[in-house]
């Protein structure tokens, strides 16, 4: 079974992992990933009517450079609250998550993915879009959607 877990680092990723992968056949893969939105300071000078930003290559790169850390620093937290025997493999995404996670999930041939249900509500969700909802109508695969408190 090859299992794909997404992750942002937040409690409630680390606990839709550790509560799903006990309840799935015995993983030989699994992949955890973290989506990397573009950083505020590559896209705030868009809206402004100029042709092309006005900020500094440096700061723009230590901008990527900091979403990257944090990716991968959420990605160390989650592999250390699963205490799986599976291999584990670490990818960093970018772009829309939802999307992000079902294209992964193709190319890995995943057999399901994992995703925790953050409970945003109607509005928030209605105004920002939903990662868990965008996967399970997208994805080629089995969804295992998470939500906070749920216990094996």
């Amino acid at each position: 079974m090859n299992v794909l877990i997404g992750t942002d680092g937040s409690d409630e990723a680390l606990d839709a992992a550790a509560t799903a992968l006990p309840l799935l056949a015995s993983p030989a893969i699994v992949t955890v990933v973290c989506v990397v939105e573009t950083p505020g300071v590559v896209t705030e000078e868009l809206g402004a009517g100029m042709g092309g930003g006005v900020q500094d290559p440096e700061e723009i790169d230590r901008a990527w450079a900091n979403e990257n850390a944090m990716a991968a620093a959420a990605i160390d937290r989650t592999v250390a609250a699963l205490g799986t025997a599976a291999r584990v493999e670490h990818a960093i995404e970018f772009g829309d998550a939802g999307a992000a996670l079902c294209r992964l999930a193709e190319e890995r041939e995943s057999d399901v993915i994992v995703i925790a249900s953050r409970g945003h509500g109607a509005l928030r969700r209605a105004l920002l879009g939903s990662v868990s909802t965008h996967v399970v109508h997208n994805a080629p695969c089995p969804v295992m959607v998470v939500r906070r408190g749920t216990t094996a």
